[in-house]
C-alpha cells in the first residue's frame, strides 16, 4: 500500500508540474461533501478539514477562478457554505476550519440528492463557464447503496464529475461506482494518511480542464498521426495514462509512448492493473 501511495503521489505531481506549464485554468465550481458520521469522531474529522483546507490552498480561488462550497453529511445534510460566499483563499480556509461536527448516520444518498437540488445552482453561484466538480469524503459505506448509486448517476448525468477519497473501511466498491471513473477514486489507508494527497484534487481538476475542452477541428489533410511525445518524461508517467480518464491527455501528449498511432492498424495496447481506484 505504501508503494501505491508513492506512485499515486509521483503521478499526480507530474501532472500537476505539466498542467501548471501548461496553463491551467482552475475555473471551477468544486463542491465538498464531507462525512460527519459518527464513526469519524471530532478528532479525526479535523484531519479531513485539514485535508479539504489544504486540498483547496492548491487554488486560486475567486470569482474568476475557483469557486468551493462544501456540506457535511451523517443521517442528514447540512449546508456549509455556497460556491460563492468566499472570494479568497484566506477566507475560504478560515471557514473550512470552522465546520462544524455531527456525528449520526451515513445517509450518503440523501446527501447526493441535497447536492443536486442546493449546490450547483445559479443561486449558490454556479456558473455555466466552470467545470463542476463533487468530492466526497467518506470513511464507511452508505446506508443505502443503491440509493446512492442512483443519485451519484443522477449527478453525472448533469456533467458533475464526482471525485471519491476514501479513508480506512471505505467500501471501494461503493467508490467506484460514485465516481465519474475509477482514476478518481482515492483511498488513504487512515486519517493520517490524507496528508499523502493534498495534491491530488487539484491535480485530477486540471486534468479534467483539459480532457473537457472542445478538441480542434481536423481535416482530412490533417489526420494522420506524426506518432510524437509533446512530453519529454512520458515513460515516467508510466502506462496508467495511457487508459481511462487520462486517455485523453495522453493521446495528445504521449501518442509515441502509448502506441496511440499504432490503434487504427489493429495493434493493441498493454493491459495493467490500475493504481489508483483499485
Amino acid at each position: 500500500m505504501a508503494e501505491n501511495i508513492m506512485v499515486l503521489i509521483f503521478f499526480h505531481a507530474l501532472i500537476f508540474l505539466h498542467t501548471t506549464e501548461a496553463g491551467c485554468h482552475d475555473k471551477i465550481d468544486l463542491v465538498f461533501l464531507i462525512d460527519a458520521s459518527g464513526s469519524i469522531g471530532s478528532a479525526n474529522f479535523r484531519k479531513i478539514k485539514s485535508f479539504v483546507s489544504n486540498s483547496v490552498s492548491h487554488f486560486t480561488i475567486g470569482p474568476n477562478d475557483a469557486q468551493v462550497g462544501a456540506i457535511t453529511f451523517s443521517s442528514q445534510p447540512h449546508f456549509q457554505f455556497a460556491l460563492n460566499k468566499y472570494k479568497d483563499n484566506s477566507s475560504l480556509s478560515n471557514a473550512i476550519q470552522h465546520i462544524p461536527y455531527q456525528s449520526g448516520g451515513t445517509n450518503t444518498d440523501t446527501a447526493l440528492t441535497f447536492v443536486e437540488q442546493n449546490t450547483f445552482t445559479a443561486i449558490s453561484g454556479d456558473r455555466i463557464s466552470a467545470q463542476n466538480i463533487l468530492v466526497i469524503i467518506t470513511d464507511g459505506k452508505s446506508s443505502h447503496p443503491p440509493k446512492t448509486a442512483l443519485e451519484a448517476n443522477r449527478l453525472k448525468q448533469r456533467n458533475v464529475q464526482i471525485i471519491a477519497v476514501g479513508i480506512g473501511n471505505a467500501d471501494k466498491a461503493e467508490l467506484n461506482n460514485i465516481a465519474s471513473d475509477p482514476a478518481y477514486v482515492l483511498y488513504a489507508t487512515d486519517f493520517d494518511s490524507l496528508s499523502h494527497i493534498y495534491d491530488a484534487i487539484h491535480s485530477i481538476a486540471c486534468n479534467l480542464v483539459f480532457t473537457t475542452q472542445t478538441p480542434p477541428t481536423t481535416t482530412a489533410s490533417t489526420t494522420t498521426c506524426p506518432c510524437i511525445d509533446e512530453v519529454a518524461n512520458c515513460n515516467q508517467y508510466g502506462v496508467t495514462i495511457c487508459h481511462g480518464a487520462y486517455k485523453p491527455w495522453a493521446s495528445r501528449n504521449c501518442a509515441h509512448y502509448c502506441e496511440f498511432c499504432h490503434e487504427s492498424s489493429g495493434a493493441t495496447l498493454p493491459t495493467f492493473a490500475p493504481i489508483i481506484g483499485k
